[in-house]
């Protein structure tokens, strides 16, 4: 299936990489990110600023601009700026939680229905937008982020700054960044 990298005693199968570090080969630790560090949250805001306004996605339907908002939504969500509603079991809350929010596992491409919640924001001008998605950025990696996740549930701010990191990572593999 794929190479096989391990992560406290988890073993992940499949296409799983972490993008900032293609030097990991088989058998090395995955590195779980952080909004919450600042060499982590400032590399990610370099590849944020390098996404052009009318780039194109590798897979699935959002642009640019609505990438920009949804992103933006989720940090909303994440500092409690914006309601969602609880969808969670007791499974999502546990394993769910942490294969997602403490291991190196990637989200899979497309394959993720998006609470509406987190697609509130419209597009409205590249500049202004993505200046707001850098300061929630900011914000969530050196706030105190307590809301409750959706789908897992309440999260720490040490849980939300990898959440929030995983989140972006993802959508900016999405557009090449």
């Amino acid at each position: 299936m794929g190479e096989i990298y391990t992560r406290n005693a988890f073993v992940v199968l499949g296409a799983v990489r972490d993008y900032n570090r293609p030097e990991l080969r088989k058998g090395d630790s995955m590195p779980v990110r952080s909004l919450r560090n600042d060499t982590d949250r400032e590399l990610l805001l370099e590849r944020l600023r390098r996404v052009p306004r009318d780039a194109k996605p590798l897979w699935g339907s959002l642009d640019a601009p609505r990438m920009l908002c949804h992103t933006a939504d989720v940090m909303r969500i994440a500092l409690g700026e914006l309601p969602s509603k609880p969808a969670h079991s007791v499974l999502s809350r546990t394993i769910g939680k942490f294969m997602v929010v403490n291991t190196g596992l990637q989200a899979p491409r497309g394959k993720i229905e998006t609470a509406p919640e987190m697609m509130t924001s419209v597009p409205k001008s590249w500049d202004a937008d993505l200046a707001a998605c850098v300061e929630l950025v900011e914000r969530v990696g050196r706030g105190s982020p307590r809301a409750v996740h959706p789908a897992f549930g309440p999260l720490s701010p040490d849980e939300w700054g990898r959440m929030c990191w995983k989140h972006l990572n993802h959508h900016l593999v999405q557009f090449g960044a």
